[in-house]
């Protein structure tokens, strides 16, 4: 066994400590390594982290598993004293050998339910729905969040499918809500400190960024610049 496979099997025999912790859907940020220009992504999250973000989504289309495992081993390591929740997007395998606090899933990612059997019970696992028959097929009894998106035109991604705007946010929204009263249900793809408060008063939780923090040249106080202009919309004062 190579020194990488070991490291992951000593890790995956851990109990992950943040698991077991509450999902808050605040202020949840996307980091792709390869959009990071501005400083190393385990600095951004740590930066982003110390602004205020409430979760992190590690994604990248490109890397292959023994790099991609390095990222989220440093960054992770990095958080250890950060009250942040640490997903992974699409990768199952990675997200299970890591024993990340969970898994960040798209349509055309592993079926939530194959997730969840993999994962566990105790595992966080998120969903993007992007219409209103996806919403309808979401199995929302086995996630702990819905993300939804993408709302704005964004170049952090490539979609081809139009941005839905705010009014099908609200409507996939309330469709949600009756479904669940309780889950966190955010919102995704080109939101930034001038959109923010549009995107809030549909009712979501949340909302997830990438480029509002990651393309910054200061990642803590782009976080923190638009932590305060959430709890402002929320009516929270203090969240240090």
């Amino acid at each position: 066994m190579n020194p990488l496979s070991e490291q992951i099997a000593e890790i995956s025999k851990l109990e992950p400590e943040k698991r077991d912790s509450c999902f808050d859907p605040t202020l949840c940020l996307v980091i792709n390594p390869e959009q990071c220009a501005n400083c190393d992504p385990v600095d951004t999250a740590t930066q982003a982290a110390s602004g205020g973000v409430t979760a992190i989504q590690i994604r990248s289309k490109t890397l292959e598993f023994r790099p991609f495992v390095k990222i989220v081993e440093r960054i992770m390591e990095a958080l250890n004293s950060h009250n942040v929740t640490v997903f992974v997007n699409d990768r199952v395998d990675v997200a299970s050998a890591m024993r990340t606090c969970g898994v960040h899933l798209g349509q055309d990612d592993m079926p939530v339910s194959t997730a969840r059997e993999t994962l566990g019970e105790r595992a966080h696992i998120g969903l993007t729905v992007r219409s209103m028959d996806e919403a309808r097929n979401a199995l929302l009894e086995q996630l702990t969040y819905v993300s939804i998106g993408g709302v704005f035109p964004t170049a952090s991604k490539l979609n081809p499918d139009p941005p839905i705007g705010l009014d099908k946010l609200k409507e996939i929204y309330d469709y949600l809500r009756t479904r669940n009263p309780t889950l966190p249900i955010i919102a995704i793809s080109g939101i930034n400190e001038d959109n923010v408060d549009s995107v809030l008063r549909t009712g979501v939780d949340g909302v997830a960024v990438i480029a509002a923090i990651c393309e910054a040249n200061n990642p803590e106080l782009a976080a923190r610049r638009l932590r305060s202009k959430i709890n402002r919309m929320k009516g929270v004062e203090n969240y240090e």
